[in-house]
């Protein structure tokens, strides 16, 4: 028999040992929880983030979608929704939505979409939101940069010969008479958009010269509350050889009525310009969608109803 003093050592370093064992194992389960947790945010993050990127895409599909519907006069959201369902993002689906927002010429689409998690849930994440949002303008535009100093009379568009890609039409400054406004759809003439500083339009040839220098006006033109006043019959020989160096470019041009009142935007893809005794400038119009000079801001008047566009702006 052992000593009395001797008799509890062995079982005491039995419990010792187990007791060690279970902390290791608590040590243990907290190490793998947190490492579960780790790969689960690598994981599962770098999986949000295609899901965040593909969201993105149909976004922006589904605001360009939602703007062509509402200057058509047609529902944005049933557009937008549409959109995104045949993406794969039913409004309503596994807990998505489809939101659209109409604001003053524009309107904004927010996709959203719960990201389902795989790992991260060990950690309390069984899931966190994703949501994307795009905005495209949509409407009438009231105002252009980069405009050239050209007009022409509304009546342009009753020929289609005038708006053909590929076919330029030429176009002759107005005779002498009616303030020199274009009066048909055959003439243009050049301007300085309205009053510049206080001086007379008349006067400015050399300010319209160096809005054609500039690769169009530098500063963003709003003539909604103005006439656009054109420059009386001259010469002007130096607009049209520098005219000349803008061939194979488009430009927003202003349109007007046979008052001179403007009526809104439109682009002219400049494809020959010649002065001396000719006095001719070629190319064509249209009223497409999607011109990146084209602005709708706020405060600054009324839009005109003549030509419409579509563009993210986000």
């Amino acid at each position: 028999m052992l000593p009395f003093n001797q008799r509890f050592t062995q079982p005491a370093g039995r419990a010792g040992r187990a007791s060690q064992r279970g902390q290791l194992l608590v040590v243990f389960a907290l190490a793998l929880t947190a490492l579960i947790g780790m790969v689960g945010l690598i994981i599962d993050g770098g999986d949000t983030f295609l899901q965040r990127r593909d969201e993105q895409n149909v976004a922006d599909a589904a605001a360009m979608a939602a703007g062509y519907a509402s200057v058509n006069g047609q529902d944005p959201t049933t557009a937008a929704q549409s959109v995104a369902a045949s993406n794969g993002y039913v409004n309503g689906v596994n807990s998505t939505t489809v939101t659209v927002a109409s604001g003053v010429g524009s309107v904004t689409v927010t996709v959203s979409r719960p990201h389902r998690n795989y790992f991260s849930g060990v950690v309390g994440f069984a899931s966190w939101g994703v949501s994307a949002t795009a905005t495209a303008q949509a409407g009438t535009p009231n105002g252009a940069y980069g405009a050239m100093p050209l007009i022409f009379n509304q009546k342009v568009f009753q020929n289609p010969a005038n708006s053909i890609p590929g076919s330029p039409a030429t176009f002759d400054e107005p005779p002498s008479g009616n303030g020199s406004v274009p009066q048909d759809g055959s003439h243009f003439n050049w301007t300085v958009f309205g009053t510049a500083n206080g001086n007379n339009d008349n006067l400015n040839s050399k300010l319209a010269d160096d809005y054609i220098n500039a690769n169009g006006n530098p500063t963003t033109v709003y003539p909604l509350i103005d006439n656009i006043s054109p420059l009386n019959a001259g010469s002007h020989t130096t607009l049209y050889s520098d005219l000349a160096a803008r061939v194979g470019n488009t430009y927003p041009v202003a349109i007007v009525d046979d008052t001179g009142t403007f009526v809104g935007w439109a682009n002219f893809h400049i494809t020959g310009s010649q002065g001396s005794n000719l006095k001719q400038i070629s190319g064509w119009l249209d009223k497409t969608y999607n011109s990146d000079k084209m602005v709708i801001t706020a405060g600054k008047g009324n839009a005109a109803s003549f030509v419409t566009f579509v563009k993210l702006i986000n």
